[in-house]
């Protein structure tokens, strides 16, 4: 496991300064170092250049074929990202609603994950907010369970187990180290929302637990 955490921790560098650290207002005069080519592999398979270039229906399509995540896999933080490619207006919409670090949700950062008995766990999300303070919040119970997309096995997470929500995301396993989810909420007919998707990398550091939120907030 630490060999890993530590590999992906490499990549997580990489996709920050990439992708996901991008200069905010506050950090004007911020100037993005020179960091490897994006061709540089994130799986044994995948590259950090091919995930980003796909968009939301690649991401769903591709999910639709792949195995369920296995629980007792799943352990410490996970870099999330939303690829959205040639998609101007979905990449607008999601900068906005996701990586905002002035917004009341704050700039995601990705999930995590523990294992707490031999079908169950529980996860939170992260986000940063301005000054760099991270905020670990909207939790989440993981289970091994059925699809409410197309009815084939997934790793299912449960905001409604801690949270005021009808939120489902659903994990799948693209490559090691790669995995993909979709999200779906309840309805005021009872039918579930069209999915949101998203990507997660990892691990790339150890688990913290909203317990010890307030040690974790900077």
């Amino acid at each position: 496991m630490r060999k890993s955490m530590l590999f992906c921790f490499a990549f997580s560098v990489l996709l920050a300064v990439a992708f996901i650290a991008r200069p905010s207002a506050g950090n004007a005069g911020f100037q993005q170092p020179k960091v490897a080519d994006a061709s540089m592999p994130v799986s044994k398979k995948y590259t950090l250049e091919r995930i980003l270039a796909m968009n939301r229906d690649e991401v769903i399509a591709l999910w639709k074929t792949l195995p369920p995540v296995q629980i007792k896999e799943l352990n410490g933080h996970y870099m999330g990202l939303v690829p959205n490619a040639g998609d101007k207006t979905r990449q607008a919409s999601t900068t906005d609603y996701m990586y905002n670090e002035n917004s009341p949700r704050g700039y995601w950062l990705g999930k995590a994950y523990k294992q707490t008995g031999e079908n169950k766990g529980e996860g939170y999300n992260r986000w940063r907010f301005p000054g760099g303070r991270i905020v670990l919040n909207l939790r989440f119970a993981t289970e091994m369970g059925t699809s409410l997309i197309d009815g084939k096995p997934a790793l299912m997470m449960y905001y409604g187990a801690y949270n005021d929500s009808t939120l489902v995301d659903e994990l799948r396993k693209l490559d090691d180290y790669v995995y993909l989810g979709v999200g779906t909420r309840k309805m005021p007919d009872g039918k579930r929302s069209e999915p949101g998707h998203f990507v997660l990398l990892g691990p790339t550091d150890e688990w913290v637990g909203v317990g010890d939120v307030k040690a974790a907030v900077k």
